[in-house]
């Protein structure tokens, strides 16, 4: 079974988790948080969670674990942590949502976070990357959001619409997986 869908079955578990730890209270905040400068994900991608490089990041993100999984919410990630401790999976927000600050990264294959589902399709056809744009195949297993899954990158990009047809729709968040 391809890395990518074992990652994406575990995906609606998360949000449902995500979710319940957005609904806690939360205090008004003075201040600004402070964040650390952008972490690129490509450096975290594919390392065992005791190399300095993921062991800093994680500590300096005030990153909270649980098992497979460790949210970043300050540098608008979460990490998927396979059998070996190796970072596997990569999920990037790119809108403020469930207490995760945007990520503010540079996005694979020249994408940014402001791109429409047609101009992602335009720049990954240019790429000759998918089915001249398209994806693999796509589902909606949130009923909100549309999965469009590039397997030849290893990416799955998730759209602020259900439809696979609204070209309209913005990015939400981008998985990327090893």
């Amino acid at each position: 079974m391809n890395k990518l869908w074992k990652a994406f079955r575990f995906l609606p578990v998360i949000s449902f988790i995500l979710v319940g730890c957005s609904l806690h209270t939360t205090q008004p905040q003075t201040e600004e948080r402070v964040r650390p400068k952008a972490t690129s994900y490509r450096v975290l991608l594919g390392k065992s969670i005791t190399e300095p490089v993921v062991a800093d990041f994680l500590t300096s993100n005030n990153c909270s674990g649980t098992g497979q999984s460790q949210l970043c919410k300050e540098a608008g990630m979460a990490l998927w942590i396979n059998t070996d401790q190796t970072v596997e999976t990569i999920y990037l927000y790119l809108n403020d949502a469930h207490g995760f600050v945007p990520y503010k990264g540079e996005l694979p294959l020249g994408l940014k976070f402001y791109d429409s589902m047609g101009a992602v399709q335009y720049k990954l056809k240019r790429q000759k990357i998918g089915n001249a744009g398209l994806p693999d195949s796509g589902e909606t297993p949130d009923r909100l959001h549309y999965w469009a899954n590039y397997q030849q990158t290893g990416m799955i990009i998730l759209y602020n619409s259900p439809s696979e047809e609204d070209e309209d729709a913005t990015i939400y968040a981008i998985l990327i997986s090893k």
